[in-house]
């Protein structure tokens, strides 16, 4: 069943309890008015029966159709009761509560008794000699509350159908934007397209619901691409090492007899190439899986942490490094920080032949590497970043392209950002600012 139906047989039932508890409390007041009424019509023959004062007995000839008793139905009862005058249209039992009466003048008792001519409402006056019942026929107000009953009920119905269509109206209106939710939803499933647009507004609960909605298939649709783009260029990329792997390994099956030299060169080139497509590969899976994009972030100085990187990095590769730092607390990811840093070094080296020391510099949260080698073009500069990307000057240089868009990704998730530069007196400047809380 439908959100829609149900909203709507919900309204109708809620409705109609409503409306049914209402009629039965007005039932309820009515008849009890009612009896009421007419209990007091039968009080208020206290003191003429027969003529006589209250409390007295009746005489057993007089007549109980005549004078106040007209109009009522009557039933004098003897001590030990038998009935001994009735105007009723049968005889009615006696009851012994109502016989107990005899000998207690004004007690009185009310019951409603079935006849064969409808209803009676009966009033027993206790008298010192007996019990006389006194009875009123409750045709009409039996009419009364038949017509009470069926009002009431044609009023429920009536109810409950304007509550159902009220309901489906309202259900309608409101279950629309759901509907088209769903529709979006489904659509996505069905064809695995991420440019569905649910169209919504408002600032209620269903709006918001499709504006998120919106967002996250536009988030999905980005990563979506990134993932076809990241896929794209990775195949691109490994084409290169492994076209030239399967070269070399070529060659040292088809030429078996080659000199020492020549089988040398190429077992080099074998472990350069193989270096290059593990970094490559290990790159791919870093920005692949963001592996370090949950790792809480923690508070630590920036200048430590570019010293320890630092003093790991010229130890693997020999190669100086000079650190300038000012203390700068930030918070950030620890490993991502000091991943992009390792980045930012290994470029610097790529491109920096010179004997001279690399430069790192850490000031104000923010991190500077500088080197000494060709500069960037300055078409280029917008470019470096990219995921791939590599200069005309540096296709035939080692590496994948990945190293600095590791770089930016991880500056703008702390809300930081990655820049670059020329140096004065040739070479680049490559680094990524912290803010100091991420």
């Amino acid at each position: 069943m439908s959100l829609r139906w149900k909203v709507a047989l919900a309204m109708a039932a809620i409705a109609t309890l409503a409306t049914v508890a209402f009629g039965v409390a007005s039932y309820r007041t009515t008849r009890d008015r009612l009896y009421a009424e007419v209990d007091r019509s039968l009080i208020e023959l206290d003191g003429a029966v027969g003529g006589r004062r209250p409390g007295r007995d009746l005489d057993h000839d007089d007549p109980l159709d005549r004078g106040p008793l007209a109009g009522f139905a009557a039933q004098l009862i003897s001590p030990n009761g038998v009935v001994l005058q009735s105007t009723f249209p049968q005889t009615l039992p006696v009851t012994e509560a109502e016989l107990a009466l005899t000998g207690n003048p004004r007690a009185s008792t009310f019951r409603t008794v079935d006849t064969s001519a409808g209803e009676y409402r009966v009033r027993s006056v206790g008298l010192p000699r007996g019990v006389v019942q006194v009875g009123r026929p409750l045709d009409e107000t039996n009419r009364v509350l038949r017509s009470l009953r069926a009002r009431s009920l044609m009023l429920a119905l009536l109810v409950a159908a304007a509550a159902a269509g009220a309901g489906l109206w309202i259900a309608g209106r409101v279950t629309a934007s759901l509907r088209r939710l769903t529709l979006a939803a489904e659509t996505v499933e069905s064809t695995g397209r991420l440019d569905v647009k649910t169209h919504e507004g408002g600032s209620d609960e269903v709006g918001r619901l499709a504006d998120a909605f919106d967002r996250m298939l536009a988030a999905l649709s980005r990563s979506k691409d990134d993932q076809h783009r990241l896929v794209q260029d990775a195949g691109h990329e490994l084409r290169t090492p492994l076209t030239s792997l399967r070269t070399n390994l070529d060659s040292l099956r088809r030429y078996p007899g080659m000199g020492e030299a020549d089988r040398e060169a190429i077992i080099g080139d074998l472990h350069a190439e193989t270096a290059e497509l593990t970094e490559l590969v290990n790159e791919i899976i870093a920005v692949a899986s963001g592996e370090v994009e949950n790792e809480l972030a923690e508070p630590f100085d920036l200048a430590v942490l570019a010293a320890d990187v630092a003093t790991r990095y010229e130890r693997r590769t020999g190669r100086q490094i000079v650190v300038v730092a000012d203390s700068t607390l930030v918070v950030a990811q620890r490993a991502g920080v000091q991943r992009a840093l390792s980045c930012l070094l290994d470029n610097a080296q790529k491109f920096d032949s010179s004997d001279g020391p690399i430069e790192v510099t850490v000031h104000d949260r923010e991190v500077a590497v500088a080197d000494r080698g060709l500069g960037i073009p300055e078409h280029e500069i917008a470019l470096i970043f990219e995921r791939f990307h590599r200069a005309d000057e540096a296709r035939t240089m080692p590496g994948s392209g990945l190293g600095l868009s590791i770089v930016r990704e991880v500056a703008q998730r702390h809300g930081g950002e990655a820049f670059a530069r020329n140096r004065d007196g040739g070479g680049a400047v490559v680094g990524f600012s912290l803010p100091t809380r991420s």
